[in-house]
């Protein structure tokens, strides 16, 4: 598994992104993630949800998601930005860039679903995208959690 700075920073110092795949859904689907979200990137298919290897939180707003991952007593901010939906794809697709200290940006492509109040997020930092909610070839799966406010 790579580093999980690697997964927060994907997840959590997200820039600017041009919107594709907008439609009448997006503005709902956007409003649907609003909210804090606690869980940890998982193993496999997610078959432990309530651990695995990097512990974080994100705050989504329809406009951004802003994260912060906790390894142990400490609390490492990974930034905001903003993020990219297509909900024309199934699964529904979520993507995300940064751009690193060195100015250099980073793409990010993925998948999710929102059942309830569970959110599956499985990404990559390479250009091929998940085609199923596992880890492996270099992506991530986040199971996260929402919070009551």
């Amino acid at each position: 598994m790579k580093t999980p700075h690697a997964i927060l920073s994907l997840a959590l110092c997200l820039t600017g992104a041009s919107l594709w795949g907008a439609d009448a859904e997006e503005p709902a689907a956007r409003k649907k993630l609003a909210g804090t979200w606690k869980g940890f990137t998982v193993e496999g298919r997610g078959e432990n949800p309530d651990r695995g290897p990097v512990k974080l939180e994100l705050r989504i707003t329809e406009q951004e998601i802003a994260g912060l991952e906790f390894k142990g007593t400490n609390v490492v901010d990974h930034g905001k930005g903003a993020y990219v939906l297509d909900l024309t794809k199934t699964p529904a697709l979520l993507d995300a860039a940064k751009t690193n200290e060195r100015g250099r940006k980073q793409e990010y492509v993925g998948i999710y679903t929102l059942e309830g109040d569970t959110l599956k997020w499985c990404v990559s930092p390479r250009k091929t995208r998940p085609t199923d909610f596992r880890t492996g070839d270099g992506g991530f799966l986040l199971i996260l959690k929402r919070q009551k406010p």
